[in-house]
């Protein structure tokens, strides 16, 4: 089971932990899951982002749900930075170098 992750430290001194883990099912399909943990500052403790969307995220204007309806996940990070974690899950590991 491979896993990426990322951390994120925003202007605001708060950080954001992107987590993406690889993970096989019946017949060895795969599946990757992502997380998202948050904290205001180095020294607080980390929580884990809902990855549910507002419930009336259906009936909201687009202005409103980039503003209010998108899941806390989403608010914290963007799609492009979550799929730089994922992508980190195709890349293959490198062994240390001899004499490291």
């Amino acid at each position: 089971m491979a896993m990426a992750e990322k951390l994120i430290q925003r202007k605001d001194g708060s950080e954001v932990k992107i987590v993406a883990q690889e993970f096989f099912g019946a017949g060895l399909a795969r599946s990757v899951g992502v997380h998202v943990l948050h904290r205001n500052n180095s020294k607080d403790d980390w929580q884990l982002c809902n990855d549910r969307p507002h419930s009336d995220w259906r009936t909201m204007s687009v202005d409103e749900y980039v503003k209010q309806g998108r899941s806390e996940m989403l608010q914290l990070v963007s799609p492009g930075e979550i799929l730089k974690v994922v992508a980190e899950l195709e890349r293959p590991k490198r062994s240390p170098s001899p004499g490291m």
